[in-house]
Order: structure tokens, then C-alpha cells, then sequence
């Protein structure tokens, strides 16, 4: 076996072409932010935004009220971050639309290739599900300091292992639900380009790629677009959630706290109950 072939050195060429996707996103996501923040410097707030700066404040509105709603006020200022992943996630499936060619790699293997849809890759899934998953547990043992470790041992010591695993759920559905959709529709669109291609015989004169401009925009359209929207809206949310669930509020705390130690005493007071009716019971 020839494990020169299997651990090859990292180089420009071998980098995945999804990779050099979610960089282009990320740049596109950066410029945008510089060309807000330039505008919002000569930004008059007595007078009411139009055009760009319009949008902008709608978007933001919509991602404050919808932390407020699913988050509480606690969170407030957390819109500017689901604003940037919920912009990632569609620029990710619109430059994988587009097909934009790979003009970064000229060495490579995909050179002038399309760029595909970041998300067809497993990597880039999970590490969106794994910023959520480090957000939610920091979010969490910032509030509950050492509290924070008795989940792994509820309800009973025994439980430790099966805590350890089941506290990777959130982290695999994440992934597996944005890697399955986008790779799901790389995949239909893929057949219906090549099943086009055949459509009109002879077999294999490619006459009925004549066809793809009627069709596959709609395709495009669907598994591009609209499922980009809806994956990142589902994703943003579930982000939300996952976070808010962790966070229990200073007096939630307290009382939560004061419970625990109520039921200890509760649990003490039974136990010396019973051992005053053996006594009793004995004497008799």
C-alpha cells in the first residue's frame, strides 16, 4: 500500500473546491459588512432609509425580533451573528447556482470547473453545527458555572455515558439536515442536466441539452433558492433555540437552587421519620 497517496501534503491545488466556495462567501459577507458600516457613517437617523441601508434595516429587524421572540431579552445583540450565518448559508448555495469558474486552482484538478455548493461537503455542515454546539454549552456554563456538569450525571451517576453521547445530538442533526439538503439537490439537479442531455436521439449527441434553459432554471430555482432560504431559516432558528434552552436567568437560578436544597430536606426529614418509627416500634 502506498500511503504516499493515502497522507498527501496540503497544498493550493489539493484544497477541496468547496472550500475555496465558503472562502468566496465569507469575503462577500465581509465586503457587505464594510459597505454598511461605511454608509451608516454618513447616515442621517432623522431621516427615514431608502434603497440599500432599507433593506439592511429590515433584515436586522427581522433577526432582532425573532432573537427577542425565541431568545429573550437577555440576547439582545445576538441578531448580528445569525445575521451572518443565515447570509453565509445563502451565499453558499447561490455561488453554488451560479457556478462561478474555479479560476483560484490552476494546478488543480477542477480547474475552470464550476464552484459547488460549500454545504456538499461534510466538513463545512459540521463546523456551523459545532459553533452552535460551543455557543450553547459556553452560553450555558457562564450561567450555571459548576452546575453545569450535574447534566452529565442526571438523573443517576450511572447515566454518565449515554449523557456523553446524547450531548452530540443537536450538533449531528444540524449537520446532517443542511449536508442532506444541499447534497440532495447537487444530486437532482446533476441528473436532470445529464438526463436532458439524452433526451433527443441519437444517444450521446447531446441535442437535448437544447432543453436545459426551460427546465433546469426552475430546478434552480427550487433546490438552489427557495431550499437555500428554508435551510437557513431552519438553521438560524434551531440555533436560537438550542441556545436559549441553556440559559436560565439569575433569580431562575436562585429558585432552582433553593428547590434542590428544599427536596434534600424533604428527602432528610423522611428518612429521620422512619428511622423515629423503628425506634418507636422497638420500644413497643
Amino acid at each position: 500500500m502506498d500511503f504516499g497517496k493515502i497522507i498527501e501534503p496540503l497544498s493550493w491545488n489539493t484544497l477541496p473546491p468547496e472550500f475555496l466556495t465558503s472562502i468566496l462567501a465569507l469575503l462577500i459577507v465581509l465586503i457587505i459588512a464594510v459597505v454598511i458600516r461605511i454608509k451608516l457613517k454618513n447616515y442621517d437617523p432623522l431621516k427615514k432609509p431608502h434603497g440599500f441601508l432599507n433593506a439592511v434595516e429590515t433584515i436586522v429587524q427581522i433577526a432582532d425580533n425573532s432573537v427577542k421572540n425565541l431568545m429573550g431579552p437577555a440576547f439582545e445583540g445576538f441578531g448580528g451573528y445569525i445575521c451572518c450565518v443565515g447570509l453565509y448559508i445563502f451565499l453558499g448555495f447561490f455561488i453554488g447556482m451560479v457556478g462561478i469558474p474555479n479560476v483560484f486552482q490552476p494546478g488543480g484538478e477542477t480547474y475552470l470547473e464550476p464552484l459547488p455548493n460549500p454545504f456538499t461537503n461534510l466538513a463545512f455542515p459540521l463546523s456551523l453545527a459545532l459553533i452552535t454546539f460551543f455557543i450553547t454549552h459556553y452560553t450555558s456554563i457562564k450561567v450555571k458555572k459548576w452546575a453545569y456538569f450535574e447534566r452529565y450525571i442526571e438523573p443517576i451517576p450511572v447515566f454518565l455515558p449515554i449523557n456523553l453521547v446524547t450531548m452530540w445530538s443537536s450538533v449531528l442533526s444540524l449537520t446532517l439536515r443542511l449536508f442532506g439538503n444541499a447534497l440532495a439537490g447537487y444530486c437532482v439537479i446533476t441528473l436532470i442536466y445529464v438526463g436532458l442531455s439524452s433526451a433527443i436521439p441519437p444517444v450521446g449527441s447531446y441535442w437535448g441539452m437544447f432543453l436545459d434553459p426551460l427546465i433546469a432554471p426552475a430546478a434552480h430555482l427550487y433546490f438552489d433558492i427557495f431550499d437555500g432560504a428554508i435551510q437557513l431559516v431552519v438553521f438560524t432558528m434551531l440555533t436560537m433555540i438550542n441556545v436559549a434552552q441553556e440559559y436560565i436567568s439569575p433569580q431562575e437560578l436562585l429558585e432552582a437552587k433553593n428547590e434542590k436544597e428544599a427536596a434534600k430536606r424533604r428527602k432528610l426529614e423522611r428518612k429521620e421519620q422512619k428511622h423515629l418509627e423503628k425506634i418507636n416500634k422497638k420500644a413497643i
